[in-house]
């Protein structure tokens, strides 16, 4: 173990994780989560092999851009022509500051009216190999402008796609992921239902998507088909599982109305009716669907309150026949956000997004009746969130986090977390203390401090933690190499250290990575956890 030890800070001096800064706040704002541990894995997973979006394109489809924003671009460049800076952009319906600032390093200002401008073939290529002390895998990726071949492969799982791009439509071809509405009828992978932002209360519908994964469960195999116009959109698609579904929607500066018809083995028939508009500055979202001989519903509105202010509220109701799972759920759920008009400047930075709010303040609640049928037809839940963050100076914040969870059927759940950050041109250093009370007392702290320029970015972090129970345990995402998006679990008592670690060489339109994470944990009780992820990275 001291080999292995030794061995892997040597490599510090060589190796760094790529730091996924971008990738992270992008997929905040796109899940609506209020922190890494809530974030959506099918976002980092589509953000990571994403080439840049050319907003100033007239083949614009859902996943980063909303239907919406596809429609205000198209209505601004008709009359302004292309869209040539990010302040310009903020001017479009749509992309508020908090869009652009967390969109802007996947999308492309390029444009092809300039003068002496021309069309060019664009390829690019990425090539991963990924070692642990568990296993091994690899995804490779080929992609034009217009179409894209790609797959994963890890000891006892795979995933591959081919998808392209053409004038009468867009096919695809293996595994994808399929995400219409608010979740009710059609919403596979990975999704956390947390209400802890406003944001949160309406989802990001991404319509038919590929999927670039180590894991092919709970993700469609098949071939799918889309074709739209500028005020509609329609898709089909079969499965090897024998599932079989079609989708059209109608679009436009007012919204969205679309409606989805589904057959699978297990469940049968399903449909839902799916609309998204903005009414007078109202944004509402609401599904309704049906399936298994029962329907469920889902609606929300978001606005602004105030100059600094948004509110939201959503409605939920899914009996347990709809949903297939042990209890029904009929909730109302509603939030409140409220950010300074003062904006701080950040140490080491210039230009667009160099600052933020000075404060931000968001409270929501969720209220549930969560019935078990034949069992308990009176079980109550209430959530609470209470989130905070105050930049006090340009180089130093403070973020806070209160959630609360109340059940009447077992013990409540109280969750206080505490982060002081510095963050400084290429320094970053993170203080966090975090408590959870619920069958009993415990907590974990951890100090990380990092460097991350254009090349090079190294980050060391040491945990600490007592955690007696394990439905008390704290979840805590931790740094890894693209690819991996690591959220484990802490319970036990311990002490545990982790090294990320990477390395970026440009050879003209070569770009070579390195990545490294070690780490080790030490439990009372148990034996001890090494953990070793070696990525090497090649970007044509």
């Amino acid at each position: 173990m001291r080999r292995f030890l030794a061995g892997a800070l040597a490599a510090l001096f060589f190796l760094q994780s790529h730091a996924q800064e971008d990738i992270l706040r992008a997929a905040l704002y796109l899940s609506g989560a209020q922190s890494e541990e809530e974030i959506d894995q099918d976002w980092i997973q589509r953000l990571e092999g994403m080439n840049r979006v050319r907003i100033n394109s007239g083949r614009l489809r859902p996943g980063l851009l909303t239907d919406y924003q596809i429609a205000t671009l198209a209505d601004y460049r008709a009359a302004h022509g292309d869209i040539l800076s990010w302040e310009e952009l903020m001017l479009v319906d749509g992309f508020s500051r908090e869009a652009v600032e967390a969109m802007k390093p996947f999308l492309s200002l390029e444009s092809r009216r300039l003068p002496g401008s021309a069309d060019t073939v664009r390829i690019r290529a990425d090539a991963l190999v990924r070692t642990t002390l568990k296993n091994i895998g690899t995804k490779a990726k080929v992609a034009g402008e217009n179409w894209r071949i790609g797959g994963a492969w890890r000891t006892g799982d795979w995933t591959a796609h081919a998808e392209a791009d053409m004038r009468f439509g867009r096919l695809l071809l293996g595994d994808f992921n399929i995400r219409y509405g608010e979740g009710l009828s059609q919403w596979s992978g990975f999704s956390m239902e947390s209400l802890s932002t406003v944001d949160a209360f309406i989802r990001r519908s991404t319509g038919i998507s590929p999927v670039w994964s180590y894991t092919s469960s709970n993700v469609h195999r098949g071939v799918a088909y889309e074709n739209g116009g500028r005020h509609w959109r329609a898709s089909a698609w079969g499965t090897l599982a024998k599932v079989f579904g079609t989708h059209a929607s109608f679009l436009g500066l007012w919204g969205e109305l679309g409606g989805t018809l589904a057959w699978a083995p297990d469940s049968g028939f399903s449909a839902s009716l799916e609309s998204r508009m903005n009414l007078r500055g109202v944004d509402c979202t609401s599904e309704v669907a049906y399936r298994g001989k029962a329907a469920g519903g889902k609606a929300s509105a978001r606005w602004k309150l105030g100059e600094n202010g948004k509110m939201a509220t959503q409605l939920r109701v899914i009996p347990s026949r709809f949903s297939g799972k042990k209890s029904g759920e009929y909730a109302l759920a509603a939030g409140y956000q409220l950010q300074s008009g003062r904006w701080q400047s950040l140490a080491g930075k210039t230009g667009f997004g160099s600052s933020v709010p000075a404060w931000k303040l968001s409270l929501t609640l969720d209220a549930a009746l969560l019935p078990l049928v034949g069992v308990d037809p009176r079980r109550l839940q209430i959530r609470s969130y209470l989130t905070g963050s105050w930049q006090f100076a340009s180089a130093w914040s403070v973020g806070l986090r209160l959630t609360e969870r109340f059940r009447n059927y077992e013990n409540a759940r109280t969750d206080l977390r505490l982060d002081t950050r510095f963050a400084s041109g290429p320094w970053l250093s993170v203080l966090r203390c975090e408590a959870v009370r619920c069958n009993a007392l415990g907590f974990l702290t951890y100090l990380e401090g990092g460097y991350k320029d254009e090349n090079l970015s190294a980050y060391l972090r040491f945990n600490a933690f007592h955690i007696p129970r394990w439905e008390d345990r704290i979840y805590c995402y931790e740094r890894d190499a693209p690819g991996t998006f690591s959220v484990p679990a802490y319970y036990g008592t311990g002490l545990a250290t982790s090294l990320a670690a990477g390395y970026k060489l440009r050879l003209g339109r070569i770009t070579l990575k390195a990545n490294l994470r070690a780490g080790y944990m030490l439990r009372v009780g148990r034996e001890s956890t090494p953990t070793l992820n070696f990525q090497l990275q090649a970007t044509y």
